[in-house]
């Protein structure tokens, strides 16, 4: 059985063994955060009912300098209404800008279904079990129990091959035994070795889902509870990419812009201003030449547009003045320095963004197959993009 990983998964946190607290207000990263939202506001979280539910995003400076977020009002009535506990832990996967789904584990760190499939219906969502790694795993780590009883038993190649096939967040296969007299056990030498290769110790967050066969696909979180992140996700001639849709500086600044609610003195607490002489050429950038003010475009991405090209109308092209190869910088936000030189050509009735500076600017922003991208130009080789 082949197996292989195509796309890197979508943005996750995890927070395991939630305590009472948590159960009010849930503390989240301010690198979830800003890929969930632009700053402060409402949100959309799928509950395990299915049901969208929205919360308040939280964001406020914190006085070392960093950021807190948190989801506020209408998280507790998604704890009350899912029956979610002290003891439990959650899962929140981003889906896309401003909406995220909730999984669940039970205190025994299994996943819990409030939705059954119809009867003679197999339910598309695999077993998954959570676990928080405690010393006691850097040897040894036990499959939970109750996992172990609902999908586990009886199967005929746990006790025969008293091997676990893991598949790593890299791909890589890892035959870990199980234990002779314990078959929810993983143990020994490929045990010890997959936790060292992946950088894993206690705090670390592992999230099983069982494939078939006794495999298992793994995915890892740091303590913070934020995905850890792999090179391989990246692709291999760009390198690893670490880079964030936005620092916790712009998502303070984007909230305060939002929300009216900050002043002067609260932008300037976040460290790392905008130089002066940047600020003014940003300014500048924000202001569309009248020639191409009003040219832009929205389009929906495909698979293709993610991993080849991204075509553009060569009558829009000619509209702006491009009639040929140049470098195009894409931004998503004009408040923002930042931006991603992107390799531009034309061809037949086309143009075409493409190269790894478009894979790049793609996975740094998290842009997915089915978001549609708003192009607004700026000049003609300054690019705004708007996400949805």
């Amino acid at each position: 059985m082949a197996l292989s990983v195509r796309r890197q998964p979508r943005y996750k946190f995890a927070a395991p063994v939630l305590s009472p607290s948590c159960l009010q207000k849930l503390c989240v990263p301010w690198e979830f955060a800003a890929r969930l939202a632009a700053g402060a506001g409402d949100v959309h979280v799928v509950d395990l009912l299915g049901k969208p539910r929205r919360v308040e995003l939280c964001v406020r400076p914190r006085p070392d300098g960093g950021v807190a977020c948190w989801l506020g009002a209408g998280w507790p009535e998604i704890v009350r209404k899912n029956g979610i506990g002290e003891g439990w832990s959650v899962v929140l996967r981003r889906e896309r800008r401003g909406m995220a789904t909730l999984t669940a584990f039970d205190p025994a760190c299994c996943l819990v279904r409030l939705c059954a499939p119809p009867a003679g219906v197999t339910s598309k969502t695999r077993p998954r079990f959570i676990k928080l790694l405690r010393p006691d795993d850097w040897e040894k780590m036990t499959i939970p129990d109750e996992f172990v009883q609902q999908h586990l038993i009886g199967l005929e190649s746990c006790p025969s091959s008293q091997k676990a096939l893991i598949i790593g967040p890299t791909g890589k296969l890892w035959p870990v035994e199980l234990d002779q007299r314990q078959s929810d056990v993983l143990y020994g030498e490929v045990w010890a070795e997959f936790l060292t290769a992946h950088d894993l110790s206690q705090g670390n967050i592992l999230l099983f889902r069982y494939e078939v066969n006794m495999s298992f696909s793994v995915q890892v979180f740091l303590p913070n509870g934020c995905m850890k992140e792999y090179p391989y996700l990246a692709d291999e001639a760009d390198g690893p990419s670490t880079a964030l849709p936005q620092s916790a500086k712009q998502l303070v600044a984007a909230t305060v812009s939002k929300k009216r609610k900050y002043n002067r003195q609260v932008v300037s607490a976040i460290p790392a201003p905008v130089p002066a002489i940047k600020a003014k050429k940003v300014e500048s950038q924000s202001k569309p030449a009248g020639v191409l003010r009003g040219h832009s475009f929205t389009k929906q991405i495909t698979s293709s547009s993610l991993t080849k090209l991204f075509a553009v109308k060569r009558t829009f092209c000619s509209s702006i003045g491009l009639v040929g190869a140049c470098t195009i910088e894409l931004k998503t936000s004009m408040e923002s320095t930042r931006s991603w030189p992107v390799a531009f050509n034309i061809a037949n009735t086309y143009g075409y963004l493409t190269g790894k500076g478009w894979k790049r600017f793609c996975r740094d922003n998290e842009v997915e197959e089915g978001d549609r991208c708003t192009f607004k130009v700026v000049e003609k080789m300054v690019w705004h993009v708007v996400i949805n």
